[in-house]
């Protein structure tokens, strides 16, 4: 490799090129050739074998991972539901009174939907059951809970305290509409 020189001497009176221009080939010369050849070359060459490689570069799906996945989103969702139950138990425990028959009846229904939804969600997190399993002719467990979320809710919401622990049973529903989503409803 051509070293310039750190010094340069100024021009001659006869000397058509400055020493910059002549540092700045040097380092041309210098500087090595690329060895890749132009995108558009290789893709005209072999068009057939990029086609391979993208297949081998995608990752394949693990059922064993996604069956795991499913089972601690479904733990997740029964656990959700105990935290929302805590909730309503603790307000109904700090309330002052003052409580109608129509507020107790919205509470122990609650409760009650709240324990079903619970013992559901566990029993998909222990693959006894699945959110497809049908429970009554062509209605599946996710149709049925999502008709008990909606009674908890209501239900909720006649208790006297804060209503946000009612509504909060729509984040496991959430959690359980998407996975009752994935999966594809068996052909018959």
């Amino acid at each position: 490799m051509v070293q310039p020189d750190p010094d340069p001497k100024p021009a001659a009176a006869g000397d058509p090129e400055p020493v910059a221009d002549t540092e700045a080939a040097a380092r041309v010369e210098a500087a090595p050739e690329p060895t890749a050849e132009p995108k558009a070359v290789t893709e005209a060459a072999g068009e057939g074998e990029d086609d391979g490689d993208e297949e081998e570069a995608e990752p394949k799906p693990d059922p064993e991972k996604a069956r795991s996945a499913v089972e601690r989103l479904m733990w997740t969702s029964t656990w959700l539901c105990v935290l929302v139950g805590v909730f309503l138990l603790t307000g109904i425990f700090q309330a002052d009174g003052g409580w109608d028959g129509l507020a107790w009846l919205g509470a122990v229904v609650a409760i009650l939907g709240l324990l079903a939804l619970i013992a559901a969600y566990a029993g998909c997190a222990l693959n006894r059951i699945t959110l497809r399993t049908k429970v009554v002719g062509p209605v599946d467990l996710f149709q049925i809970s999502t008709l008990v979320v909606a009674v908890v809710a209501i239900c909720g919401l006649l208790i006297p305290t804060n209503n946000s622990a009612a509504l909060a049973i729509l984040l496991p529903w959430a959690v359980t509409y998407w996975l009752h989503g994935l999966t594809k409803p068996p052909t018959t």
